[in-house]
């Protein structure tokens, strides 16, 4: 409270910097495997395939269980890659400080099952920490945001 003044100056809104960093590490870190994915492991599981069917005499003319498992492992790494710039879209954009979004909360469930759904457990820890951070920080907004309004209704006048 100002000494000088009968008037008390708002509290600043709650960061959102956990969150930020969080989402942005878990981002870096879906881009990450989807490039190693993409990249590097598709070429090598197509060649490691066919020189093992080959020596054991299973591939003769099929060359198609191949392909497809393959492509498989490359639509898997297109979704990774999606899911990694969305994250990183939404951590730049949706964690302005004071503010909550459904959005944010909705994208982090899916990513969150999503991760859970391909056992991967390094996305599924940092979207879930970044997750109940999200929302318990929501429900600090708001208890703020509720005071503020309280404070504003008894000093009015």
């Amino acid at each position: 409270m100002n000494p000088q003044s009968n008037t008390m100056q708002s509290p600043a809104p709650l960061a959102r910097k956990a969150e930020r960093v969080l989402m942005t590490i878990a981002a870096a870190y879906n881009v990450i495997m989807a490039s190693i994915t993409l990249f590097m492991f598709t070429s090598w599981f197509k060649g490691q395939a066919y020189d093992l069917l080959e020596r054991n005499g299973l591939l003769k003319t099929d060359y198609s269980a191949v392909d497809n498992a393959s492509t498989v492992v490359g639509i898997y790494a297109l979704l990774v890659l999606i899911v990694g710039i969305v994250s990183f879209i939404m951590s730049m954009r949706c964690f302005a400080p004071g503010t909550t979004s459904r959005w944010v909360i909705i994208w982090l469930a899916i990513v969150v099952v999503f991760s859970l759904g391909t056992m991967d457990l390094i996305g599924l820890a940092l979207y879930s920490i970044t997750l109940v951070i999200y929302l318990a920080r929501n429900k600090a907004i708001a208890a703020q945001q509720d005071a503020i309004r309280a404070w504003a209704r008894t000093h009015q006048g």
